[in-house]
């Protein structure tokens, strides 16, 4: 059997849901044998950090072991493939409106940092992008490399109109889709997705998008260490018990 070990934020529930209930075990260092790692959002000083600690963990082929782009560069690359996605940009314009943007953070989770633009001038660490103000939900798939594009999961993410973020502090609810291959806009969804996964070499993500009133479908972000809600537990648990069934050799494509 393939040795399979996560690796991730220290105090990630979802990365301890994994290791817990798919029974892959957390990465310990090189006194463990280990064919294939998973990483679960490790990016930047985390992952230098990580490296220094386990040195021996950056010769093991790894999942999603390049996710650090920003959230900005990853909407650009996006954008470059004639995926739709919100207007995006450093500094904003004189012709711009304030009150049509807001402004995002190149790294986060969960919806921090996400407010009401207050100027035009660039900002450190954060970037404009145009708010689509007449969504009608959110979607979030779950895609997953190694299973099939009919397989992976969607959910859809409500929340106050008046509320910028739909993320969960705020009072956001995801709605798990149960007909997820019976709509055109999920099926592009889907697709759009596993296009997002191919361009930024990685093997599983969430992909959030933005569908508004006329059924256009705007590509936000790609998130490699998702949170669970509650009904997405089961979707990751059962990925990983599915990706653990597979071959060495068919588990390594995807690393």
């Amino acid at each position: 059997m393939t040795k399979i070990r996560m690796m991730g934020k220290k105090g990630s529930k979802s990365c301890k849901t994994i290791v817990k209930e798919a029974e892959i075990l957390r990465y310990v260092g090189s006194k463990h044998k280990t064919d294939v790692l998973v990483n679960y959002g490790l990016a930047g000083e985390r992952l230098r950090q990580y490296y220094r600690k386990f040195p021996g963990a950056r010769k093991i082929p790894t999942i999603n072991n390049n996710i650090g782009h920003s959230k900005l560069r990853v909407v650009n690359m996006a954008k470059e493939v004639d995926v739709l996605v919100p207007d995006s940009k450093l500094a904003l314009s004189k012709s711009d409106k304030i009150k049509e943007w807001i402004e995002k953070k190149f790294s986060s989770q969960g919806g921090i940092g996400i407010r009401a633009a207050r100027g035009k001038t660039a900002m450190k660490g954060k970037y404009y992008q145009k708010f689509i103000s007449d969504r009608l939900y959110e979607l979030r798939v779950h895609a997953f490399k190694w299973l099939s594009i009919e397989e992976y999961r969607i959910q859809k993410r409500l929340g106050d109109k008046d509320e910028i973020a739909w993320n969960f502090s705020k009072g956001g609810r995801f709605i798990t889709v149960n007909n997820h291959n019976g709509y055109g806009v999920f099926k592009s969804a889907k697709e759009i997705s596993n296009k997002m996964l191919d361009i930024l070499g990685m093997g599983f993500g969430a992909v959030d998008f933005i569908v508004d009133k006329d059924h256009k479908l705007y590509f936000i972000e790609i998130n490699s260490a998702p949170g669970f809600s509650g009904l997405s537990d089961s979707i990751y648990i059962d990925a990983f018990k599915k990706l653990k069934d597979l071959s060495k050799s068919k588990i390594l494509k995807y690393a």
